[in-house]
């Protein structure tokens, strides 16, 4: 019990780091069924109904970010390198050959192959 209760609570600080969004607006959701529950306790199912009902909304809305891969943008703004830059090219360098040159297809899929087994999966 203890390490699910553990689990979970890592899975929530991992998830507000990552969208915070999706976590307030499941908080809100989380308020207004608590509500929906305080309000059938005094006997006021009617008005309980459409409160648990309008629990929905922000819960839909919390389960579509939360299907959304996370930003794959840093908080620097750069554009998080990426695949034709190289591990010989650092960051802002720009390449030798320019627009109008050759492509070099082999290592242009090269590394493209090696960033794309370096990104993590998306989760869904």
């Amino acid at each position: 019990m203890v390490l699910m209760r553990r689990v979970l609570l890592e899975a929530w600080r991992h998830e507000r780091r990552e969208r915070p969004l999706a976590a307030r607006l499941g908080l809100i959701a989380l308020a207004t069924v608590t509500a929906a529950a305080a309000l059938a306790g005094v006997r006021l199912y009617l008005l309980a109904q459409l409160v648990g009902g309008l629990a929905l909304v922000p819960l839909a809305v919390a389960t579509y970010l939360r299907m959304l891969p996370a930003s794959p943008w840093g908080d620097d703004g750069g554009n998080g390198g990426g695949p034709g830059r190289g591990p010989d090219r650092p960051r802002g360098s720009e390449p030798n050959d320019g627009p109008q040159g050759d492509v070099d297809w082999e290592r242009f899929e090269r590394e493209f192959r090696a960033y794309a087994e370096r990104r993590p999966l998306a989760h869904l």
